[in-house]
């Protein structure tokens, strides 16, 4: 069986609410607002042609325009508040998760990157059997192989880590010294080439 590789960093750390829902919007802003602005602005662009028919028309077709008009509304008035209203809910979800603890290794060629799970209470006699050591953490996470579709992009306060635009993982700096940083850095750098990006604020 083939040795694991030797982790260039390993560390664990907690995600700060006030952190994450700066990723989260960062996230949106890259991913989902393009989409959607296009969207609403295509609707909003309907919306005034109808507009102009009403304008123009002798009056026949008026009630079907005012209805195309209110959908168009309508709908851009969702696009605008749906991804608002999934960032509030996932907040509200994440304050139950705040003093989760999660674990970042970076190895030559993937990283991990998860949750560290508590270990499970045990009785004190089986403790005893165990001659009293401590159970391990267990950890449950995700292999990342660096290729074309992994993309790192380094914030102010975090590193953000995803594959797909449906899912990202932030990384907050403060778990990490400057040299370490440093380390990511270069690593990504070769690695990933063109998929890392330090994004200038």
């Amino acid at each position: 069986m083939e040795e694991q590789a030797k982790p260039l960093i390993e560390k664990q750390y907690r995600i700060p609410f006030a952190m994450f829902r700066t990723a989260f919007l960062a996230f949106q802003r890259r991913f989902v607002y393009p989409k959607n602005y296009c969207i609403m602005a295509v609707l909003l662009l309907v919306s005034v042609l109808y507009g102009y028919f009403i304008m123009t028309d002798d009056g026949a077709n008026v009630p079907l325009y005012c209805m195309i008009i209110l959908f168009c509304l309508v709908m851009a008035g969702i696009q605008w508040y749906n991804p608002r209203k999934i960032r509030r809910n996932l907040m509200e979800g994440v304050k139950e998760i705040e003093d989760d603890v999660y674990r970042l290794t970076i190895y030559p060629e993937y990283l991990e990157i998860g949750t560290m799970l508590p270990p499970e209470e045990q009785a004190p006699e089986e403790q005893d059997a165990l001659f009293e050591d401590k159970p391990e953490e267990d950890f449950s996470g995700t292999r990342i192989y660096y290729n074309k579709g992994m993309h790192v992009r380094e914030y102010e306060t975090f590193f953000m880590i995803y594959q797909t635009k449906t899912m990202f993982y932030a990384v907050p700096k403060s778990a990490f010294t400057e040299e370490e940083m440093e380390i990511m850095r270069v690593h990504f750098s070769k690695r990933l080439a063109k998929t890392f990006v330090i994004v200038k604020q």
